[in-house]
């Protein structure tokens, strides 16, 4: 789920009369960019001035302007690398200062030989310069020689319209897209390769008219998602790999949603993997509307009208949107849920189950179909790409014929060429193919068996449970643990027999396959800790006396007047150690952080046996101690583990097993810990009750009128 949370206004913008405030009237702002603090900003309006915000504190840091006659034509962003501000003011002329230049007029600058389009900074990378003619210099090159030539790379009568910075390790990437009307084309640009690659966007077969770009960047791929004055928002993927600059390939445009009305005006911007947000006039009731989009189920998440004109413009850091608002700059914070069908329907997420599943070409799997169904008449691009030769269509069909007869040691070359295949329209339909083609041949010959190449599949992020389900079943024939746990993270459709039998393994495999197993133990480490020999709770509560039965009943168990944090402390004296070795802990983690339905587990965790039911249940409770002593709601690390996903998880074990662990005498010891503990936190939990009636009587209370002096003396009586 998504939703718009408190909203407030961050500065006003129209301070000025005049020519100035009929231009930010029709430009709007240059831009919201983010600073060196996570809550700072840098605002650019259209006309001369560049000011840094404290968001939280909504008030200016500092501003600077540029002098009268000048006009700033592209936002100011920050160079994070050496902590200076950049901005370039009438179109070649740029600045470089400091927080402590409070005479603009007195900072470095430089005149370019070249009209500047944008400047990009991102954290960890060097920032850079789009010239109007599609040229690209990083900025200490560029300082280093202002005057430098410049070189074209777009056409005549090309015009830049939208561009947008990614990091891709510690490599930027760029893309941006021109418009040479009616036409469309996008670029991308990578620092390891010299050229830009060139693609044409397919029109609209309604002739609808572009309104605005967005786009993420995950696994080497570039997704962009485009709005139409249709209502239309449709998405193409662009693949980041190498290839011939000189030829250019159009892209395939798919649906992705539908709003409600057509507009003529719009903005639109991706904030998660599963959300988008638009921003777009409801001709009904004459108002702007914002709204944040599921485009993973394609539902309305939650929605906001503004009486103001707004200007179309979106921009969005640290989880807050920042909208022109009438004479203002809105900020609204917002939230979003992890999205999967799994985590509706039951319980759980992970850190991946908010990954958008791209919808399946089955009749291309299945063989039924070579070519997806076009939802538009073909269209001959300007420059359309040369004809695919004989030997580009059977690509895909000699990679899957290669694979029972290529050699174990170089299968990792033949599946490097599924992301150099022509068929990027149908990678995930290939990346599945592929892999269902390696398992096949796993099952034929027991000594092949190519973890590098699955794990690299399974990377990818093209790979789902649904699309191999003979996957996860090989891995745990083999006892590969690691890969099984990337499939836990990755995928969010595990079935939960699948992910019980997960678990089952993940207790009782043996200790030296996993310490020769591959594993990140650095997240979990900073709250697993490991006695020799390890104490589990169970064997420190066997010293305790049994409690006195007399006829067959034993008493009720003393509990203490007090339930302040002593008696807790009494209770949980202090946490031992980890009944299970770090590496294992790692691959429970996995498990109790995938998505499940309490419904279709329950019947599986029942053929758990009691010894690993101990060992889980023993388990849970160390983390749940741990969470008790950091008073935390989740544990540190990647996998974001929550104190909910804990005591989900140990309800559903003790509903499972609760005949067997009351008849084991194993199992006692723990569950009389559990037990005063759960008696504690109770008493603990009543008290906090107690208090809160209190103090929402003392709200009730009528106030009598203060007397017309200096000063009142009020008596409240609370009992």
């Amino acid at each position: 789920m998504a939703a718009l949370c408190e909203e407030f206004t961050l500065c006003g913008l129209l301070s000025g009369t005049g020519v100035r405030r009929q231009q930010q009237q029709q430009d709007g702002l240059q831009g919201v960019e983010e600073a060196a603090e996570r809550d700072t900003v840098l605002v650019t309006d259209s006309g001369r001035t560049v000011t840094l915000y404290k968001v939280s504190d909504q008030r200016p840091l500092g501003s600077w302007a540029v002098r009268q006659g000048q006009r700033i034509t592209c936002p100011a962003v920050y160079n994070h690398g050496s902590g200076e501000y950049v901005v370039v003011h009438d179109e070649k002329v740029l600045r470089v200062w400091k927080d402590d230049d409070a005479n603009f007029d007195k900072a470095f600058k430089a005149t370019l030989s070249a009209d500047v389009c944008r400047v990009h900074s991102l954290p960890g990378a060097e920032p850079f310069i789009l010239f109007r003619g599609g040229a690209l210099r990083f900025l200490d090159a560029l300082l280093a020689d202002p005057q430098q030539e410049i070189e074209t790379v777009v056409t005549e009568d090309e015009k830049i319209t939208w561009s947008r910075a990614f990091l891709e390790g510690e490599q930027p990437v760029l893309l941006f897209i021109t418009e040479k009307h009616p036409d469309w084309f996008v670029y991308t640009w990578r620092p390891a390769f010299s050229a830009c690659q060139r693609w044409s966007l397919p029109p609209a077969t309604d002739g609808s008219r572009v309104l605005d770009f967005s786009a993420t960047l995950k696994n080497k791929m570039a997704s962009l998602m485009i709005l139409f004055s249709s209502g239309h928002v449709r998405h193409s993927e662009i693949s980041l790999a190498p290839c011939d600059p000189e030829v250019e390939a159009e892209l395939v445009v798919s649906p992705l949603l539908q709003l409600p009305e057509p507009a003529d005006a719009g903005a639109l911007i991706v904030l998660d993997d599963s959300y988008i947000a638009t921003l777009t006039p409801c001709a009904a009731q004459q108002r702007d509307r914002l709204c944040i989009w599921n485009t993973t189920f394609q539902t309305l998440q939650d929605n906001k009208e503004f009486t103001q004109k707004t200007w179309t413009q979106l921009w969005t850091h640290d989880s807050k949107l920042y909208i022109p608002h009438g004479t203002s700059l809105l900020v609204l914070r917002y939230t979003c849920e992890p999205s999967c069908l799994a985590s509706a329907l039951g319980k759980g997420t992970h850190k991946s189950a908010g990954d958008a599943v791209s919808i399946v070409n089955w009749e291309a799997l299945t063989g039924k179909s070579e070519q997806p169904k076009a939802t538009a008449p073909r269209r001959t691009p300007r420059r359309r790409r040369p004809p695919a030769s004989s030997e580009e269509k059977s690509s895909f069909m000699e990679i899957l014929s290669n694979i029972p007869t290529t050699p174990e040691s170089q299968i990792p070359s033949l599946v490097q060429r599924v992301w150099m295949s022509e068929e990027l329209a149908h990678l995930q339909t290939t990346v599945s193919s592929v892999t269902q083609g390696l398992v096949t041949r796993c099952k034929t010959e027991s000594r092949f068996y190519p973890q590098s190449s699955f794990i690299k599949l399974i990377e990818s992020g093209m790979l789902s449970y649904s699309l191999c389900p003979d996957l996860m079943t090989l891995c745990l024939e083999k006892q590969d643990v690691h890969t099984l746990q990337l499939c836990l993270e990755q995928f969010v459709d595990v079935p939960e027999g699948v992910l019980c039998a997960c678990l089952k393994m993940f207790l009782t495999v043996d200790e030296e396959i996993l310490s020769n197993t591959v594993m990140d133990t650095k997240s979990a480490a900073s709250y697993v800790h490991v006695n020799e020999p390890p104490n589990p709770p169970e064997e420190a509560m066997e010293q305790e006396p049994a409690p006195v039965v007399q006829n067959g009943f034993s008493s009720p168990v003393v509990e203490e007047d007090s339930c302040d944090v002593q008696m807790l402390d009494k209770i949980m004296p202090e946490t031992q150690g980890s009944p299970v070795s770090l590496r294992r802990a790692v691959l429970l983690n996995s498990v109790l952080t995938s998505p499940f339905s309490e419904t279709f587990l329950l019947p599986h965790l029942k053929d758990v046996a009691s010894e690993q039911v101990i060992i889980l249940l023993s388990y849970l409770y160390y983390l749940y101690q741990k969470c008790s002593e950091n008073v935390t709601l989740n544990l540190p690390g990647q996998e974001r583990l929550s104190v909910t996903q804990i005591l989900d998880w140990m309800n559903l074990i003790l509903d499972a097993h609760f005949t067997v662990l009351v008849l084991l005498p194993k199992a006692k010891p723990l569950l009389r810990t559990l037990q005063k503990f759960v008696r504690a936190q109770m008493k603990f939990f009543s008290e906090l009750n107690k208090i809160e009636g209190s103090l929402s009587e003392l709200q009730n209370v009528q106030r009598r009128p203060r007397s017309h002096g200096r000063y009142a003396i009020e008596v409240l009586e609370l009992y």
